[in-house]
């Protein structure tokens, strides 16, 4: 029987993610919400926008993590000896830049040699490199299909429980740790404070964390399918509980209780579209005026942005640098995340207790070193 259920338990988010789309229809339509996706946005945010940046993301921790003979030091030597590959390289650029801004084509061009040098590499190994990006894909797709389930699933639950029932306790609590201050009253007088260069740095990093999540993905997924399948499973196992727990004690965000919050939020920041934007659309889904479904995240308690990231550490953790840097990078996340009033105090140990509770039932990963070739 143990042995029947650490077999079950680890993969219980394949079972999850069928039965959450088989039941997200007969739920959309109970509740007379939109059964339309703005498909061309996700898909592009998800596959273009957030793909090349994860690549160049696990290529910069690759080179961090892999001795520079092994990483630098080979990818050089090949383009010593065959200098008309720096030719091709440079033209690539130029082309690009003609089409796309520099920093764009930069990007582009460095994901292109990365990925040029990985197929390069796979010549020498058993499998080939088409297996690899296989391997890569369905992990990925797996995590897409995931990922916009539970934006869907967001809409259903904020139309069947308007989700401000437990926020004025979380702020009631900020206020009793805080010595009597609120999250908002907080990163207000840091707005004073701070630089704006500051405040920036602290609004980028946080919004990093999707290309964080999405390097460990890729990592994890060309070491082997099996492996990727395991983090994506860690990722969504994650997603769900903070669904159910939305659904049980929903939460939003500290902003709400902040009559001037629009006027004070510096609006140079990506965080003050987000926010600004937010509350009209939760409205619209629980008022059923929304034209499109999954318009948004709005759960607050747990942090997800603190928990997916403590994941993607763990399972990079071999890499010992990788892996103090991704320490260093949640702890400026935490920062941010009280200083651009994203969430409450305690979302953020909710989100690390979620974040290791799905790790204990995915259960361990495979016991292999991390290997890029």
């Amino acid at each position: 029987m143990l042995a029947t259920l650490r077999k079950i338990v680890p993969n219980l988010h394949y079972a999850c993610t069928v039965l959450l789309a088989i039941l997200a229809v007969p739920a959309i339509k109970h509740l007379h919400l939109p059964t339309h996706l703005k498909w061309a946005s996700i898909l592009v945010f998800y596959w273009v926008t957030l793909g090349p940046r994860s690549l160049l993301y696990a290529m910069v921790f690759c080179i961090l993590a892999l001795p520079l003979r092994q990483s630098v030091g080979l990818f050089w030597t090949r383009y010593r000896k065959e200098k008309v590959r720096i030719v091709f390289a440079l033209v690539f650029l130029v082309l690009l830049h003609h089409l796309l801004p520099f920093t764009i084509a930069i990007l582009l061009t460095a994901n292109a040699l990365f990925v040029v040098e990985l197929a390069e590499r796979s010549k020498s190994e058993a499998g080939s490199f088409h297996k690899k990006v296989i391997s890569v894909f369905i992990p990925a797709a797996y995590m897409f299909v995931g990922v916009t389930l539970v934006m869907i699933y967001n809409d259903i639950i904020v139309a069947s429980r308007f989700p401000l029932s437990y926020d004025a306790f979380l702020n009631r609590f900020d206020t009793s740790i805080l010595w009597g201050r609120s999250v908002s009253s907080i990163a207000h007088t840091m707005f004073a404070i701070l630089p704006a260069k500051l405040l920036s740095f602290l609004d980028f990093a946080y919004f990093q964390m999707f290309l964080v999540v999405g390097a460990a993905l890729l990592i994890s997924s060309y070491c082997s399918c099996k492996r990727g399948l395991q983090f994506v499973g860690a990722c969504l196992t994650a997603y769900y509980l903070a669904l159910l727990i939305f659904y049980i004690w929903p939460t939003y965000g500290p902003y709400i209780f902040c009559g001037t919050h629009a006027a004070q939020f510096p609006t140079y920041l990506t965080a003050y579209v987000f926010q600004t934007t937010g509350m009209p659309n939760l409205q619209a889904i629980a008022q059923h005026r929304s034209r499109y479904l999954a318009s948004g995240y709005y759960i607050a308690f747990p942090s997800m942005h603190i928990g997916l990231p403590m994941i993607a550490m763990w399972y990079l953790r071999r890499w010992r640098i990788v892996f103090w840097l991704l320490a260093a990078y949640n702890c400026i996340v935490v920062f941010a995340i009280v200083i651009l009033e994203w969430h409450y105090v305690l979302d953020i140990p909710g989100g690390i207790a979620v974040g290791a509770l799905a790790l204990a039932i995915t259960g361990r990963e495979q016991q292999r070193q991390l290997m890029i070739p």
